[in-house]
């Protein structure tokens, strides 16, 4: 088992990043049109390639403070907590992620926040080695996983849990909005389940922007970029651009570059909730072997009562 230095990305990634930015950057908190909003998310992906699929699961919850009157018309905080769960492949190899992001967001205009945050983190890293088979193990005819793997470290399962914090900054008005966050201030080592072996984290920069063009009464298209960045490593950049019609229907495209292409739809049901689904198309030589990409989003607002939406938020 050797150490390195990890290029490899360990980030979240959904397609419908736009729809929930809080998982990416702490200073998001607390923007939703009403006090509170909950929001979770379903993905599956590799359904075809391995028996062992891959799947995330996420839930958030986030809220505004020193805003009375539930407007955003001067200086508030937000302040919230979000879960990641992922789980992959025949080792298990799990990622358990729960933050308490919180910020504070300074009125720079009539319509303009400029927010930093601050997020503690927790981090808990499992694998279970007892389904694993190494070269050492052949017999040339199978597997005996009777034979030693010569694997020092995996001939236990690993249990790591690791503190770290993050730090974001957010500018947003009515109809535009850009981020930049750091979800990992701290460096720390960890075991990577593609290279097998110990990895050093590295530091990731997340860049999230968007901005709402009202193209008639009746329809808003909105183009959204997120990027991150590893020193070391490749830029992984998503664009989306989405419709929103009568303030119900909501369609659209996604591209990961070099990777995959998504469709997107979501609905507004009701003043108080939204559904969304995606579907990734992998555009890789995999997509010979994957039969694609699944992901279901439920967004929940709380409304105050001094306060009805005139029309739902589009991000």
């Amino acid at each position: 088992m050797a150490a390195l230095n990890s290029h490899a990305q360990q980030d979240k990634h959904f397609s419908m990043f736009s729809e929930s930015p809080v998982f990416l950057n702490p200073a998001t908190a607390g923007f939703s049109d009403q006090q509170l909003q909950l929001f979770t998310n379903f993905r599956s992906q590799w359904l075809t390639v391995t028996d062992d699929p891959y799947r995330t699961i996420s839930a958030s919850v986030d809220w505004r403070m020193l805003d009375p009157e539930a407007t955003k018309a001067a200086s508030f905080m937000g302040a919230g907590v979000n879960f990641y769960n992922d789980k992959s492949g025949i080792s298990q190899y799990t990622t358990n992620i729960i933050t308490f992001p919180i910020n504070y967001a300074l009125q720079v205009g009539v319509a303009d926040h400029l927010s930093f945050g601050l997020q503690p983190a927790f981090y808990q890293r499992t694998i279970n080695g007892d389904h694993l088979t190494w070269d050492s193990q052949w017999t040339g005819v199978e597997f005996d996983q009777g034979l030693s793997n010569n694997e020092l470290l995996l001939n236990q399962n690993l249990n790591i849990s690791r503190f770290d914090i993050g730090a974001g900054v957010y500018w947003r008005n009515d109809n535009s909005y850009i981020g930049l966050s750091v979800p990992n201030l701290l460096t720390d080592e960890h075991y990577d389940g593609v290279q097998n072996a110990i990895a050093a984290e590295r530091l990731h920069y997340f860049l999230i922007a968007g901005k709402v063009f009202d193209l008639s009464p009746r329809v808003k298209f909105k183009p959204a970029v997120l990027g991150k960045f590893v020193v070391g490593a490749p830029i992984i950049a998503d664009l989306s651009a989405n419709f929103m019609f009568d303030d119900t229907l909501r369609l659209g495209l996604a591209y990961r570059w070099d990777d995959s292409v998504s469709g997107l739809i979501g609905l507004q049901l009701g003043p108080k909730l939204m559904i969304g689904y995606a579907y990734d198309a992998t555009t890789t030589r995999l997509r010979n072997f994957n039969s694609g990409t699944h992901e279901i989003m439920l967004r929940f607002e709380l409304r105050s009562r001094e306060k009805q939406l005139k029309s739902p938020r589009f991000f």
